[in-house]
């Protein structure tokens, strides 16, 4: 018994032993709480070195190593790191192999674990390594005469191209009779007829540039390219050229350059560096000044100095309906099948779905979404105000007091029967008619108003909301209802507001000014969307903003020409503007039929290589550049403009496909054209028609009428002799310059694009000027 006594605490404690027990034998370890740093390498490091071992070591809060941690390690710069993730030892450390990169610099690795908010890290400066070459730029240089000088720039390089920094570089001119340099690479020429070495060196290594020197009363051209005698008026292109050769002939020339981006690209511009040599001095301004008085008001004071019309407005209501709409076509015109018959003038609704009922009286309160939204919804009480045969016109009954009148609604009624409605169908074709009440709705709305913010130096004048045309209801695809919409034809229409919406008033007057020209702009957009829409098309998508927008500039150009009485194509002059006091008022900016286009184009041409005709950024610049254009292609293609608008407004493509189906043929030419023409049209010296505006004298235009600038406004470059110029081009679009060449001698250029050769789409159109 006493042995059972004494065996069985034993055996107690040999179970406690061999099982465990819920009793530590020592201090508990915890999670990782930081990283510390065990081993970092090199804080200085040359360039392809191996870098050493980058260790840390995780510890809980008690500072204990934490074995089993799984650590990441990351590097920031030219460095490596083998492996990318280790475990933590039994001392809680893990490492990694370090690499140095070939780029000089600084540069990190880092290491974490799960837990750890921050990170253990360590700097490397990465230095160059140890000289292996010198390099010079440039590698060859060419000066004409005594006295000219060019600078040599050397550094010494590891074998990497990393710069070694604190070498200094010695200069030494092989042949000093020729051509001298100073310690800091300026080159002189002395003599002349010859070529010297230029010799950089340091640390033993070397490299060289050779200077040519041309016989005196050599051309800058010698051995490099040969001038092309060229009679004023005369063109040549030079597709992506880096030299080109120009005579002064026996009594000196001057040449014009229209640097065109032949690309598509219209959001990323092409550099180009431009360097003549042998240049003389320009004998008059391009842009020769008007002495005359103007007899017209300047839009300097009445236009563009004043609040204009918000352009992106639109863009972002387009954008927002692309979005929502986006695939929706198909389904939409789907959904309208069932309710449309087809008859000779197209598809007609057979079942009135429209919130405004044909039935509509004059008095009657409809109900209406004025929202500038996509799908949502703000509901105000509208009352028609007038009908014509073609025309609803419905007022907001919140609008201010002090508008207009049932007179002014009647004959904004008239206006758009008589005028605006005729003169869109027969340029862009008629109208959908979705609600089966036809007519086109004309929404006068203080919802316009209030687009513009409190401060605002813009106002918005009116829009078509494309959601109008979508069901609220689709039945063969919910996902393209559009509760929002008023189903059925219809633009908004600013108001008069002379104690102020936001802050901004607007006069009964000026508002009246401006309402046609902006319903006829309205008008086009409707038209476009609309035949998108209808059952039968093919289309897929809403056309792209520059051509949409061009299109509806066109449309207030129209306007001009029908309110005046002016012909296309007889090169108007301020003459002729001035001729009658009709042509002046529509003319005149503020009633937005052609001055407006003017002021756009001014936009652009101010800094043409910046803006491209067909952007994506609806800028006043895009929209002057579109105009101006489709304006160019009609008068270029046709005696009239025939049934181009149509085509280009009745279209199942977008943007370029649309533009080139509507034309015919390739577009690119004629932008190039148009380019050309924005610099040789007017000064006297080409009778090329291709490079004809047959419609408008811009040059004249700009120099005596309205805007007050008494010069053409086109930005136009000068260049002078041994002087880089840069510029920055667009796809579809151009920069300008101009340029001397002394009697009997020869102008030599260079071209350059991206520090290099200029790249393919880049054309350089010469034309002789003097």
């Amino acid at each position: 018994m006493r042995i059972q006594r004494i065996a069985a605490p034993v055996a107690v404690l040999l179970a406690a032993l061999g099982c465990g027990s819920d009793t530590p034998s020592g201090p508990k370890v915890g999670p990782a709480a930081r990283l510390d740093v065990s081993t970092a390498p090199a804080t200085t490091a040359p360039a392809g070195s191996a870098g050493g071992t980058f260790a840390v070591k995780a510890v809980d809060a008690a500072g204990a190593g934490v074995s089993g941690s799984l650590v990441s390690f990351s590097t920031v710069g030219a460095v490596t790191v083998s492996p990318v993730t280790a475990m933590t030892d039994a001392s809680g450390v893990a490492s990694t192999s370090v690499t140095i990169g070939t780029a000089a610099g600084p540069a990190t690795v880092r290491a974490s674990v799960t837990g750890v908010t921050t990170a253990a890290s360590a700097t490397i400066n990465i230095v160059a390594g140890p000289v292996v070459k010198i390099a010079v730029s440039p590698k060859t240089a060419r000066l004409l005469s005594l006295g000219d000088t060019v600078r040599i720039t050397a550094s010494a390089q590891d074998q990497y191209g990393n710069p070694a920094t604190g070498n200094a570089i010695t200069y030494l001119s092989a042949t000093s009779s020729i051509a001298t340099v100073d310690g800091t690479g300026l080159v002189k020429v002395v003599g002349q007829g010859g070529t010297s070495a230029i010799i950089a060196s340091s640390n033993g290594k070397a490299d060289t540039t050779v200077v040519t020197v041309l016989a005196a009363g050599a051309s800058p051209c010698t051995g490099l390219a040969t001038a092309t005698p060229m009679n004023i008026g005369d063109l040549q292109t030079l597709n992506a050229a880096q030299y080109g050769c120009f005579t002064g002939s026996t009594a000196g020339a001057e040449y014009g350059i229209v640097a065109f981006n032949s690309s598509t690209d219209a959001a990323n511009a092409l550099s180009v560096s431009v360097t003549g040599l042998g240049l003389g001095a320009l004998s008059s301004s391009y842009e020769a000044p008007f002495a005359g008085s103007l007899a017209l008001r300047s839009v300097s004071t009445r236009g563009l100095a004043a609040p204009q019309a918000n352009t992106e407005f639109h863009l972002d209501l387009m954008t927002q309906a692309r979005a929502r709409f986006a695939g929706g076509f198909s389904q939409a015109r789907a959904a309208r099948q069932a309710s449309y018959s087809r008859s000779t003038t197209g598809f007609t609704p057979t079942a009135n779905r429209s919130v405004i009922p044909a039935t509509a009286k004059v008095g009657d309160i409809i109900r209406m979404n004025v929202s500038a939204g996509v799908c949502d919804s703000t509901n105000h009480p509208m009352r028609v105000a007038a009908i014509g045969t073609k025309s609803i016109v419905l007022a907001d009954t919140l609008n201010p007091v002090g508008g207009f009148t049932d007179a002014d609604y009647t004959r904004f009624a008239a206006r758009f029967d008589t005028l605006v409605y005729p003169l869109g169908v027969n340029a862009f074709g008629p109208p959908s008619d979705q609600d089966g009440n036809g007519k086109v709705a004309i929404l006068f709305t203080r919802s316009v108003n209030e687009l513009t913010p409190v401060g605002a130096t813009y106002y918005v004048g009116g829009f078509f909301n494309p959601r109008d045309l979508f069901p609220k209801v689709d039945t063969s695809n919910p996902r393209n209802n559009c509760p929002g919409s008023n189903e059925g034809e219809m633009f908004y229409m600013l108001v008069p507001a002379p104690d102020g919406i936001n802050g901004v008033k607007h006069t009964a007057g000026f508002v009246d000014s401006i309402t046609t020209g902006v319903i006829a702009h309205e008008f086009q957009h409707l038209i476009n969307a609309g035949y998108r829409l209808r059952v039968g098309s093919m289309a897929t998508a809403f056309e792209e903003t520059w051509l949409n927008e061009g299109l509806s500039h066109i449309a207030e150009e129209l306007l001009y020409y029908r309110e005046s009485g002016v012909q296309t194509r007889v090169n108007l002059t301020t003459a002729g503007i001035r001729d009658t006091s009709l042509n002046r008022d529509s003319f005149n900016y503020w009633k937005s039929d052609a001055a407006s286009n003017f002021a756009r184009l001014l936009s652009y041409l101010r800094n043409p290589g910046a803006t491209s005709p067909i952007g994506a950024d609806d800028e006043l610049a895009t929209r002057g550049a579109s105009w101006s254009f489709l304006r160019y292609a009609a008068d270029r293609l046709g005696t009239s403009d025939g049934t181009l608008w149509q085509r280009l407004a009745q279209s199942d493509m977008t943007g370029l496909a649309t533009l080139q189906s509507g034309i015919g043929t390739d577009p690119l030419p004629l932008f190039r054209d148009w380019t050309v023409a924005n610099f040789v049209d007017d000064l006297g010296i080409s009778s090329d028609t291709k490079y004809m505006h047959r419609s408008w004298n811009f040059r004249d235009i700009y120099s005596k009428n309205y805007l007050n600038f008494k010069t053409y406004q086109l930005k136009v470059t000068d260049l002078p002799d041994k002087v880089k110029a840069d510029f920055t081009v667009r796809g579809a679009s151009a920069s300008y310059m101009r340029l001397a060449v002394p009697a009997g001698k020869e102008g030599f250029m260079t071209f350059s694009s991206g520090g290099g050769a200029p790249t393919a789409p880049l054309q350089f159109i010469v034309v002789r000027t003097k």
